[in-house]
């Protein structure tokens, strides 16, 4: 594997990265673009990630500062649900009218298995 280093900007502002030894300096405009060309070409690579989370935490993107949107999209007959994590950015999805009840049903599901408020 190539050697990878990050070095943030004193100030936060830019972040060097280097690839065995070329450097290149990244604004966060331009961190934001890397992440969304990688993970688009990770979507095609294998092995695919599996249809459910890992166990594991350490393999988990965690956010403790949940924001969400819930929009309707008429024109997709679907719902807009996305999410927003501080280093990834916001993930949206559509989502069916059959798939928002599923997903409420498994909320309902996890719900039983915690104390009461």
């Amino acid at each position: 594997m190539q050697q990878i280093r990050l070095d943030p900007s004193a100030d936060d502002i830019t972040l060097n990265i280097s690839i065995d030894g070329s450097v290149a300096e990244l604004t966060a405009s331009d961190v934001d673009a890397l992440i969304h060309d990688l993970a688009a070409a990770r979507a095609k690579m294998t092995p695919i990630h599996p249809a459910e989370p890992p166990d594991d935490p350490e393999k988990l993107h965690h956010n403790d500062n949940l924001l969400w949107s819930v929009k309707a999209a008429p024109q997709k007959s679907a719902i807009q649900f996305a999410t927003q994590h501080p280093g990834l950015g916001w993930i949206a999805m559509w989502l069916s009218r059959a798939q928002v009840e599923d997903l409420q049903t498994s909320f309902e599901f996890e719900l039983v298995k915690l104390p009461s408020a």
